[in-house]
């Protein structure tokens, strides 16, 4: 954020400022579900979802243990190709 600050106020002098305030906004998709199968797969094969995005997780625990449900199935669909 530093390093954004001091090669923005090259193009918008004084905007880095101590008194410069930042602003960031936290954007929530728990409504926004998508159609997924038990392994998190989205409808084209071998794209998953995790996390928040996927609207099925709604921290970070269960969006952790959404990563492993898809980790594991990529896991068990390799040893199927060997």
């Amino acid at each position: 954020i530093r390093e954004m600050l001091q090669a923005l106020d090259k193009i918008v002098p004084g905007i880095n400022s101590r008194d410069t305030l930042l602003y960031g906004v936290e954007v929530k998709f728990y409504s926004s579900r998508l159609q997924l199968s038990n392994c998190l797969e989205t409808r084209i094969r071998n794209l998953f979802t995790v996390g928040d995005g996927a609207g099925v997780t709604r921290g970070l625990i269960q969006a952790s243990a959404s990563g492993v449900i898809v980790a594991r199935e990529i896991v068990k669909r390799e040893k199927k190709k060997a």
